[in-house]
């Protein structure tokens, strides 16, 4: 293309006036920098997307099957074999759950306790937030509290004793509503680190001891389902339905947390506006390379009409040189903040605020939001160019 010949030919040659090459190197920068700064910001927020849904993972099974109504239902009711043997089914735990009320050194809280049983950490991999303890003691007969609880009642070690107060319905009596409390104690045998709000709700222990409890033997609140990592959920969830009719309701960790996701959607299609936005401005930095070009090489377009040349190819001369320079600016930025993002990986330059279970800010580099930016740039230094040159060209004429 003899175009991009003459384009190529007028940036990387020597200028006649040393202020059109200042220009075009801050057209490049100015390019540079959105860019560079579009590829971080989607990194990061894809890494914090990515992080929060691995937090969540860790209560919010891939599947939950739960009593279409009320609160709880007797185990004899589902056919959990039935239920395992579903193609795409992986592994699956009962759990039971309710309100209760904690105390310990005259302190008091209140959290959801969830008794579980012993497939629990192999569907969900809560083991991986236990920061101190472990989550084997629940077999034990201890509870696994989230760090927020324990520093709510002020009890952080290990092996400190909880009193739990449950409300027991079947034995609640309006005249004397005291006989309606069951109480419990257990020791501490781990704390979960996560975000806030599991910190702050989260409590694990034995399923037949929470039972005991609220005076719920052999009800459970819902099944907690791991499916293969290439089961197709669709399938598998219609399967579930098929199997357990209509008196259960199954829910996947998408639907249950709809309302986060969605929210995580939006936030990062503001990102990418913002970040159009920025560099829509920022190509406007090529306007004045190009027309100080132009304005430089009046000789040489006059010398090409009368060689013959059309006015299609002195226009796309330029619009090159605009594309060239839109280009390295680009190429540049990506280059600038994926090797900003690695090192963020690799080193964690960025620490997170505050205590946090992660050390550094995460990052994800994924090829979608890369190959994004990139063509949001070379777009928008395409139109420009083809208007800057358009306009500059009709006025010398």
């Amino acid at each position: 293309m003899l175009w991009l010949k003459f384009a190529r030919r007028y940036m990387f040659s020597p200028k006649s006036h040393s202020v059109i090459n200042i220009i075009a190197s801050v057209s490049v920068i100015a390019v540079a920098v959105p860019t560079a700064a579009m590829t971080i910001l989607l990194a990061m927020f894809g890494g914090l997307g990515n992080t929060i849904a691995d937090i969540y993972s860790a209560v919010d099974a891939d599947m939950e099957l739960v009593a279409a109504r009320g609160q709880t239902f007797h185990c004899e009711e589902l056919d959990t074999e039935a239920l395992a043997a579903i193609d795409g089914v992986e592994s699956l735990s009962s759990y039971i759950e309710q309100e209760v009320v904690a105390t310990a050194r005259g302190r008091r809280t209140t959290f959801v306790l969830r008794g579980v049983d012993e497939m629990y950490s192999s569907v969900l991999p809560i083991g991986d937030y236990i920061a101190r303890g472990e989550i084997g003691s629940i077999a034990e007969g201890r509870i696994v509290l989230g760090y927020g609880i324990a520093a709510e009642l002020a009890s952080l070690g290990l092996g400190s004793e909880v009193e739990l107060f449950a409300l027991n319905r079947r034995t609640l009596s309006t005249l004397l509503p005291v006989s309606g409390i069951s109480r419990e104690k257990m020791a501490i045998g781990g704390l979960v680190l996560s975000n806030t709000e599991i910190n702050t709700s989260l409590a694990l222990a034995d399923i037949e001891r929470v039972q005991q409890l609220l005076n719920h033997k052999e009800r459970l609140s819902g099944i907690a389902i791991k499916l293969s990592p290439d089961a197709k959920v669709e399938e598998v969830e219609r399967a579930i339905e098929e199997l357990v009719g209509a008196d259960f309701e199954v829910r996947t960790r998408e639907e249950k947390n709809a309302s986060m996701n969605a929210i995580l959607h939006m936030e990062k299609y503001v990102i990418a506006l913002i970040g159009i936005l920025i560099a829509l401005v920022a190509t406007f930095a090529i306007v004045g390379s190009v027309v100080m070009l132009i304005t430089d090489k009046r000789r040489d377009i006059a010398t090409l009409r009368a060689m013959g040349a059309s006015r299609r190819l002195v226009h796309l001369i330029f619009v090159g040189e605009g594309i060239l320079l839109t280009s390295t600016g680009c190429i540049a930025g990506l280059i600038l903040g994926l090797g900003f993002c690695l090192g963020q990986q690799r080193f964690g330059w960025i620490a997170m605020p505050g205590a946090s279970m992660l050390d550094s800010y995460p990052v994800d580099i994924s090829m979608g939001d890369t190959l994004f930016v990139a063509a949001v740039i070379v777009v928008l230094g395409v139109v420009i160019s083809h208007l800057t040159v358009r306009k500059t060209l009709e006025k010398q004429n």
